[in-house]
């Protein structure tokens, strides 16, 4: 496409070279208006892989492509019609870029699992980040559904019988029913598993204050906003 755009240029400038031989050449106005005929040229050509960009939503490429349009044919028809996007489009690449990261941060997974098959969804804590601990949500062919904390690498958490775990989910605090399991695994386990999830699924961030063996209160931060329910597989019902 540039290729032949620059020999469209070439070629202006060749005729109106040939044109003004007949009376000493072309006049400045002439070139002036071949070399405008050209820059316009290579600036729709810029404008038309632009687009393709935008309507592709890649807007992280379409950015870069519209910003080197205004800078480098910036008295050109594309130019105008691209400046006024490009604030736009920075906010949608950035929302889009935020949001891929978020959906990165969870992992699913359906595996065998002590005699049954179980189905997770997994986020590792924001922060802090150097603490080794995830916040599952299960479902278990034989258990059924769960929502825990699991850390590994700990000595676990320190939850006397039915312990109260507040729980800020965005600006809203609720207190939550938790217990550690038996068997001695560095788990809590949240009671109220539904009502958890419903709140997880319209949250963007999730707080929570813990007690953990070893090295007292921790405030963790779970980014929870990337959560895509249809990948969290349900199990077929047992026959």
């Amino acid at each position: 496409m540039m290729y032949r755009t620059a020999r469209r240029a070439a070629a202006l400038v060749v005729m109106l070279v040939a044109l003004g031989a007949c009376s000493k050449g072309p006049t400045p106005e002439q070139q002036a208006a071949a070399r405008k005929a050209a820059t316009e040229a290579r600036a729709q050509d810029a404008l038309t892989t632009y687009q393709k960009m935008v309507d592709m939503k890649s807007y992280s490429l379409a950015v870069p492509l519209g910003e080197e349009i205004v800078s480098k044919y910036p008295d050109t028809k594309a130019a105008a019609e691209v400046k006024p996007q490009l604030d736009d489009l920075r906010a949608k690449a950035k929302a889009k870029a935020t949001k891929e990261r978020l959906q990165r941060l969870w992992v699913y997974q359906v595996a065998p699992m002590a005699g049954g098959t179980q189905s997770t969804a997994a986020i590792g804590v924001s922060r802090p980040a150097a603490l080794d601990l995830r916040l599952i949500l299960r479902r278990h062919s034989d258990w059924g559904l769960s929502v825990f904390l699991y850390a590994d690498g700990s000595q676990g958490f320190v939850c006397k019988g039915n312990c109260t775990v507040p729980v800020k989910f965005d600006d809203t605090t609720v207190k939550l029913k938790a217990y550690v399991p038996q068997g001695g695994r560095p788990a809590l386990m949240f009671r109220d598993e539904k009502g958890f999830i419903a709140r997880l699924e319209k949250a963007s961030v999730i707080h929570m204050k813990v007690r953990m063996k070893g090295s007292g209160e921790r405030d963790l931060e779970f980014e929870v906003g990337g959560f895509d329910a249809s990948k969290w597989k349900p199990l077929p019902k047992k026959k």
